[in-house]
């Protein structure tokens, strides 16, 4: 099989309720499969899994499967490891691609192989953006504009050439938030693509586990610490540094929201809040926030009424 234009690269533990969906909505694109490729690395032991995903294989001979013991942030690097396509596209193993998503990034990458901008697929999220796509001269700009997106690792995407400039040593990227790390390496390129465009939808999650990790320690010391590096080498300027560190306070209370006084489901090791203080938000300033939260909620809710 020649090489790929496009490696769709899926990092799992083996969660057979997700995995497989996501994996039809893939080849249910239509697409000629040599045009594309599917990377799997596994960290799980679900051997039911491991015996399902090879009989996969046997249908779709464009799957790269690999077994890993990477813990579960990184197992996303090793999935990159793997592709052989020019462009790398994370898929998270809860998120269906929606139709005609596999098409528009085989064209992306088409016909931008020779520029090569670096692209972010925001799949909708970033609500400041009223229009689909948004191209930026700089890299400041566009840090600005991702704001605390930067930290979602299912919008990232990467040209094979640039992860092959990236060290091969794991200990050089940031446990929690590698993509984050990797999508910030290029900071002189020409263009910057935010495309806000839906290509995912997102299974249900229902009671099964999304993580484990401090979550208030992920979103409260080390995202904004990598923000604050850049800040420190001059890639960004202050002015956008303040953004994007008030922006993900808003993303924090949110959380705090939801798992504090709404009292969601929540799988995510809660601990971490106490320790977050102090660092780059205080008790006050979060508090503040989930006010400001919990008002807009109400407002919303008027609004809706129409009252």
């Amino acid at each position: 099989m020649s090489k790929p234009i496009v490696s769709l690269c899926m990092p799992t533990n083996g969660v057979i309720e997700w995995v497989f969906p996501v994996l039809e909505s893939i080849y249910n694109q239509q697409c000629k499969e040599e045009l594309f490729e599917v990377v799997i690395t596994d960290n799980g032991d679900n051997e039911q899994f491991k015996n399902k995903i090879k009989d996969y294989m046997n249908i779709h001979r464009n799957i790269v499967y690999a077994e890993t013991d990477a813990l579960p942030f990184i197992n996303e690097i090793e999935s990159y490891k793997r592709a052989n396509g020019e462009l790398i596209k994370f898929v998270n193993h809860r998120t269906l691609m929606v139709s005609g998503a596999l098409q528009k990034i085989i064209e992306f990458t088409t016909n931008n192989r020779e520029e090569k901008p670096v692209i972010y697929f925001s799949n909708g999220v970033i609500k400041e953006l009223d229009k689909k796509v948004y191209a930026f001269k700089d890299f400041d700009h566009f840090v600005k504009n991702l704001s605390y997106w930067s930290s979602w690792s299912t919008g990232m995407t990467i040209w094979k050439t640039d992860f092959e400039k990236l060290p091969e040593n794991v200990s050089s990227f940031n446990e929690l938030f590698p993509h984050t790390n990797i999508l910030f390496n290029e900071r002189a390129r020409g263009r910057y693509i935010i495309d806000n465009t839906i290509i995912f939808n997102e299974l249900p999650q229902g009671k099964k586990a999304k993580g484990d990790y401090d979550l208030f320690g992920a979103f409260g010391i080390e995202y904004p610490g990598i923000i604050c590096d850049l800040l420190r080498d001059g890639s960004i300027t202050h002015n956008t540094y303040c953004y994007v560190v008030n922006k993900n306070l808003e993303f924090i209370a949110s959380l705090y929201f939801c798992y504090f006084i709404r009292k969601d489901y929540c799988s995510y090791d809660l601990t971490g809040l106490k320790r977050m203080y102090g660092v780059f938000y205080s008790k006050k300033s979060l508090r503040r926030k989930v006010v400001i939260h919990l008002l807009n909620g109400c407002i919303k809710r008027v609004t809706a009424r129409g009252e």
